[in-house]
């Protein structure tokens, strides 16, 4: 297998030179910092703390010096602050430093360490009790008034030249000279370290010349062998971003930036082949045919996707355009129908072809029947045909139907529309020039208002009937109901005021004939009071004879037989 020298492995070799060179450098740096960090960090947590804490001890024992020699010569009192800073300073203070002193010789070395345990033991076992002694003998007022005591071995321990001065001046010496140790060896570690930083500062200067050399000839050599065609391809990228296309392809090389020259060809012809796309989707011929130049070309799949979108959006502009043409077809139809309503509202035959004629028409139907609820006789209701209509000429059918019978009747009976694409046979036909045929969808709506059904529409057509017109012919049909409502309250009304009107005449006739009767009876009337007028003045003259009479017959009877007085009553009786 042939070695390539392509760019990545030239990038590689000559950054891995560099980086190689860089790692080199960091790593000797790193090495001297790290030196120069850990003497730092025994400088400035074992030594100056140390030295800090034997200061602070050798403080402690100037002070119990002082302190002892007060005691002795001064405070002749059983308890005042000194004596009890002693006590306090002997008791707690020097063994708290002698702790902080312990935790950090750890890290001494092993003859400092030797040594300061040599100088606490002497402070622990001999100063201390010697103190403690003294303490112990002055412990009262009356201890200071024993003069031989003091002059014989209180005095002799804390004067000059005395066990206590002596020992606690050693004590200090040894201290002091464990400080300056551990002062030399803060010094010598800062020469180290300033000789550290001095060291690596010049690594430094020569690392960096020779790194800058190593990059110059890298870079020299990046220019040449790359740059140059990058620059190349950067100047057809720019003329790209302003939206011009090359007219010719870049040289293609066998190395990654012939391979970028290869993708950079492959792009503008994908470009191309997207402009012409976007064309073709602006002239909205969505079928146009477009291949992404990958799965993840986020250009083409975008594009397909608004192709996609921009489809649906045409298809919805164009299902928003049929449901407003749907709208104002429903609109004008109730317009229309509105206008024919009142203008065919005082004659329910005419009204019933004007309704049934353009509806049919209206919707694009084959044929249509208006049927109507006759209620004349209330106990017996049935359902008319009142029109019907088909093929633009007037179809005069005598049709009924009982309640309930039918779908006609069932519509009625149930007051919902009812819409069959599946027409039972010899139900209804068609009848056209090429002859008789089932319809292919029938419709029957109720006429109701006030949910009172006044009648149905009956439809038949070849064609299905879409939503929006079975919704438009349920809402005209209240209106329909309402119309015919309306003029069958007319019709009923007229036919009242008729009605009223004959039953007007014939009583002004019978009451001109009892008026005429009325007279004839008036004139009988009077007929009779005269009649019985002369009756009773007959009545009186009799009355005046029968009493001339009585009398005549009362002045005979005297004279005359009974015999012959009763034949001449009974004569008169006669007469």
């Amino acid at each position: 297998m042939k070695f390539k020298f392509n760019i990545a492995k030239k990038l590689i070799f000559g950054f891995g030179i560099v980086t190689v060179a860089i790692f080199i450098n960091i790593y000797l740096i790193n090495k001297t910092l790290n030196k120069s960090i850990a003497v730092n960090n025994q400088i400035s947590s074992i030594y100056v703390p140390s030295s800090e804490l034997v200061r602070e001890l050798s403080n402690m024992m100037i002070s119990s010096k002082m302190l002892i020699k007060n005691w002795v010569y001064i405070e002749k009192q059983a308890d005042t602050p000194d004596k009890n800073k002693l006590r306090e300073l002997l008791r707690n203070d020097i063994p708290d430093i002698n702790d902080h002193i312990l935790k950090i010789s750890n890290k001494w070395t092993k003859e400092e360490q030797e040594f300061y345990e040599q100088i606490y033991v002497t402070i622990q076992d001999t100063l201390t009790p010697m103190h403690q002694d003294v303490m112990n003998k002055l412990s009262t007022i009356e201890s200071y008034d024993d003069f031989f005591l003091l002059m014989t071995d209180i005095y002799t321990k804390v004067e000059e030249g005395g066990d206590i001065i002596n020992l606690s001046n050693s004590i200090l010496n040894k201290l002091d000279d464990l400080s300056r140790t551990h002062s030399k060896k803060v010094d010598e570690a800062r020469i180290q370290m300033a000789d550290s930083f001095s060291n690596l500062e010049n690594f430094i200067y020569v690392s960096g010349i020779i790194l800058i050399i190593i990059a110059v000839i890298i870079a020299l050599y990046l220019a040449q062998m790359i740059i140059k065609p990058i620059i190349n391809i950067k100047d057809v990228l720019i003329s790209m971003g302003k939206g011009i296309m090359p007219k010719k392809q870049i040289k293609e090389r066998n190395d990654e930036i012939g391979e970028m020259a290869a993708a950079l060809n492959s792009l503008i012809r994908g470009l191309k082949e997207t402009t012409d796309f976007a064309l073709e989707i602006g002239k909205e011929n969505f079928e146009s045919p477009f291949v992404p130049l990958s799965e993840d070309d986020d250009l083409g799949n975008t594009l397909l996707e608004m192709r996609t979108n921009l489809k649906h959006a045409a298809e919805e502009a164009t299902r928003r355009k049929k449901e407003d043409d749907q709208r104002n077809w429903a609109a004008q139809g109730v317009a229309n129908f509105s206008d024919l309503l009142r203008q065919n509202n005082d004659d329910i035959e005419k009204l019933s072809y004007e309704i049934i004629s353009n509806l049919v028409k209206y919707c694009d139907a084959n044929q249509g029947g208006l049927f109507l609820v006759n209620d004349d006789d209330i106990d017996n209701p049935f359902i008319e045909m009142s029109s019907a209509y088909a093929f633009n000429r007037k179809k005069f059918l005598e049709k009924r139907i009982e309640m309930g019978t039918g779908l006609i009747g069932r519509a009625i009976q149930e007051s919902e529309t009812i819409f069959m694409t599946e027409i039972p046979n010899n139900y209804i036909t068609i009848t056209s020039g090429l002859g008789d045929d089932n319809p292919k969808s029938l419709l029957i709506v109720p006429l109701i208002v006030n949910e009172n059904v006044y009648g149905v529409i009956e439809m038949a057509s070849f064609k299905d009937f879409p939503k929006y017109q079975i919704d438009f012919v349920e809402k005209i049909g209240e209106n329909i109901a309402s119309t015919l409502s309306t003029v069958k309250t007319n019709i009923r009304t007229a036919r009242l005021l008729e009605t009223t009107k004959q039953q007007a005449e014939e009583m002004r006739a019978q009451e001109e004939e009892m008026r005429q009767n009325m007279e004839e009876l008036q004139a009988t009337q009077e007929e009779s009071a005269r009649r019985e007028t002369e009756l009773e003045k007959q009545v009186e003259e009799f009355k005046k004879f029968k009493k001339q009479q009585e009398s005549f017959v009362k002045k005979l009877d005297g004279n005359f037989s009974g015999g012959f007085i009763s034949t001449i009553e009974d004569d008169e009786d006669d007469e």
